[in-house]
């Protein structure tokens, strides 16, 4: 089916519906309150919802709600909050023209969870109703820790993320492919944040203090994405302004330790590294306001390896009507960084050639998205997002100039309809726009329009199916190259409260970014050479998953995995000291991932370990994959008592089976990092947070001839103004 007829068809099943609904008139109103059951407290934020249809209402600062222009009828209506046990009161009656009240009492649960995600079906559901692997980075996750950018934090709390540098990959998706191109699909409150030119992330662009949790998909996500979510997504969810006025501050001071070899001793200065950020909230009229700002400054633990950033954010909510919600989100990042490809020696690890010790990059982000909601009817609602990132960054090396100005300009169109009480369907139109002027990629655009479709349904009371499928075309200065249709279909059973089976098959693909096609350069002593035939990558990917809960203080997860690439993109040597990036393989990813976490004896001991397998094969060469962990081991603990808490997280990843070709002589170890942390609640209002990472001062690299970060340790005191 041809992209045209896909838009038509589109259009038809969202404007058609509205009309269709529209005439209800006998309706009435839900109010109540929500508190805590033990406490008897009013909570906030806690989202109520009405079974069977698209209106829902979250509690104010009282814990108080109300939900309007509901049909008459016989309800159930459900209360959901992160850390308290799910709620629903069945049969409430809503009688036309009149006001239905009710109260909610949560239970706190033993084991803190979210217990409703929005990224895997691009609306609210139950984490255990996913049909895919989600892990969730909770507030508590974060706060617990005082690290500068997010992506460490990811690093330390989420099963089968890879990182090498600032590239992530997810279950053995990425080895060693800096600056080219991200398989992982990167959300900001559900739009996407990806560079127009390199298809890369830039971790600085959120500020960690204004993120209220981060959901990490697992496995081909085009279906609903489209590119870039070739192997999963993550969605940062962004903190909502308070309505209340409230005032935030973080000072962080930090230092690195001296380095474990004195040969490795390069500089007699003590280095160190601090950082401060504001922020105040507050309500004006009918809209609530975010603001903050923020600076970090590092010398860094290596040579030429200290930076500048500054950061920017806002966030605007408005509420016009209870069916109508406006949300407008910016920020703006600004980065100036030391930067060499390749230490001095291995008997120099932390030093750079003698050439490359003035060498920087500044780089600028500003991002801009828009959001609009509108509840049409009982069954039906509409969202609207338009967004907007611009990168710019300038090479001012000894050998180079290089620059890059890039915009990355959307769209999306998305309805919520409730065809019928077993069918409910998720249809969209979204577009992509990518322009970029650099001296290193030349002058280029890509246009990336789409058309996708979700239905899930209600086979049985215990049982659910998701279908659908999503519609990409991918055209570069004008011509179309590539179409790809990505269907996908999941199951999820639950033959209890405790226990969810789920099951998932998802095509991917991922376009080739500009950079991959078009750089050309020569830096440190490289040289790249352009590919403008290179073509996407495609994958299927399957998944069988439960999550069981044992008893009311532990819950498991176990998943078993495959993912079979086509036409994957690696770099390839073509010549002594030149390299391409280029379909150059086949291959096929499979393992397992399990993972256990809970709280026992009143949520004084908190903790969590998981373990993840994976089999990367090169299936054109018959060979490992390069640059891949095969084992990975993730554990955490925390005790906690009263007014003080301390823990740690132990990282292990084995050694990676296979060099890269070109980098091959270079040794390769096995990651061993131990971080403790702890805090004290000084007051209410007032934590003091301290933190020693890589504490057994263990060396090893993420990416070749980068020594990773030796140990650190920090204080950082938060308070509420």
């Amino acid at each position: 089916m041809k992209l045209p007829v896909l838009l038509a068809v589109g259009h038809l099943i969202i404007f058609s519906a509205i009309p269709t609904f529209s005439a209800e008139t006998q309706q009435g109103k839900l109010a109540g309150t929500v508190k805590d059951a033990s406490t008897q407290e009013a909570l906030p934020t806690v989202g109520v919802v009405v079974k069977g249809t698209v209106l829902g209402a979250m509690t104010d600062l009282n814990g108080q709600f109300c939900i309007p222009k509901i049909p008459a009828g016989t309800y159930s209506v459900e209360a959901v909050m992160i850390g308290y046990k799910t709620a629903v009161i069945e049969g409430i009656r809503i009688v036309a023209g009149k006001t239905t009240t009710v109260e909610f009492k949560l239970k706190q649960t033993a084991i803190e969870l979210s217990p409703v995600v929005v990224t895997a079906s691009k609306k609210a559901q139950l984490l255990q109703e996913s049909p895919v692997s989600i892990t969730v980075v909770s507030s508590v996750d974060l706060q617990q820790q005082s690290e500068p950018s997010l992506d460490r934090v990811l690093q330390r709390s989420c099963p089968g993320l890879e990182f090498k540098g600032r590239e992530v990959g997810i279950r053995g998706s990425t080895g060693y492919s800096q600056g080219a191109g991200s398989r992982v699909l990167l959300l900001i409150d559900d739009s996407p944040a990806i560079a127009g030119d390199t298809g890369t992330i830039k971790w600085d662009i959120i500020p960690i203090t204004e993120v209220q949790r981060v959901e990490v998909i697992k496995g081909a996500g085009s279906a609903l994405y489209g590119s870039n979510a070739l192997s999963g997504v993550i969605n940062i969810i962004t903190k909502e302004p308070t309505q209340r006025p409230e005032t935030r501050a973080s000072l962080s001071w930090g230092f690195y330790s001296k380095p474990y070899y004195s040969q490795w001793k390069w500089t007699d200065h003590r280095l160190d590294f601090h950082s401060i950020d504001l922020s105040h909230s507050r309500k004006l009229g009918k809209s609530s306001v975010l603001i903050s700002a923020g600076r970090k400054c590092s010398d860094g633990y290596s040579q030429n390896g200290g930076y500048q950033r500054w950061n920017l954010f806002g966030k605007l909510t408005s509420t016009f009507s209870p069916q109508t919600r406006f949300t407008l989100l910016t920020t703006w990042a600004t980065d100036n960084w030391g930067y060499s490809t390749q230490w001095k020696g291995q008997d120099r690890a932390l030093e750079v050639p003698d050439e490359y010790r003035n060498d920087k990059v500044l780089s600028n982000k500003f991002n801009i998205h828009c959001s609009f909601r509108q509840v049409v009817n009982s069954q039906l609602a509409y969202i609207l997002k338009t967004y907007c990132l611009k990168t710019y960054w300038k090479n001012k090396f000894h050998d180079n100039g290089d620059y890059a100005n890039s915009y990355r300009a959307g769209g999306e169109l998305r309805a919520e309809l409730l065809a019928t009480e077993r069918h409910s369907l998720t249809v969209g139109l979204e577009g992509v726009y990518n322009k970029v002027e650099s001296t290193m990629f030349g002058d280029h655009s890509t246009y990336d329009p789409a058309v996708y479709i979700q239905d899930e349904v209600k086979l049985l009371s215990t049982l659910k199916a998701t279908l659908g499928m999503r519609y990409d075309t991918h055209w570069v200065d004008g011509n179309s190259i590539e179409d790809q249709l990505s269907p996908r279909g999941g199951i999820v059973y639950r033959p209890s409260e405790s226990t969810s089976l789920r099951a998932s098959v998802g095509r991917g693909f991922r376009a080739p970014s500009v950079a991959e096609m078009f750089t050309q350069t020569k830096v440190s002593g490289f040289s790249v050479i352009p590919n403008p035939d290179i073509r996407a990558e495609r994958t299927w990917s399957y998944e069988i998953g439960m999550n069981q809960l044992l008893g009311k203080q532990l819950m498991l997860d176990v998943a078993l995995f495959q993912s079979g690439y086509k036409q994957m993109i690696e770099p390839k040597s073509i010549g002594s000291g030149e390299f391409q990036l280029d379909n150059v393989t086949q291959a096929r990813v499979r393992g397992a991932e399990i993972g256990l976490k809970g709280q026992l004896w009143r949520k004084f001991l908190s903790g969590n370990l998981s373990y993840t397998y994976i089999d990367p094969r090169d299936l054109t060469l018959n060979q490992a994959l390069p640059y891949r962990h095969r084992h990975q081991v993730l554990t955490a603990i925390s005790l906690n008592c009263r007014a003080i808490r301390v823990g740690g997280d132990f990282h292990y990843r084995s050694r990676p089976q296979k060099a890269i070709d070109f980098l091959a002589a270079d040794e390769r170890v096995a990651h061993y990092v131990l971080n403790v942390n702890s805090s004290l609640k000084l007051s209410s209002r007032v934590n003091l947070l301290g933190q020693i990472s890589n504490l057994l001062q263990y060396h090893y690299t993420e990416v070749p001839r980068h020594l990773a970060p030796i140990r650190n340790g920090s204080l950082t005191l938060r308070a509420k103004l």
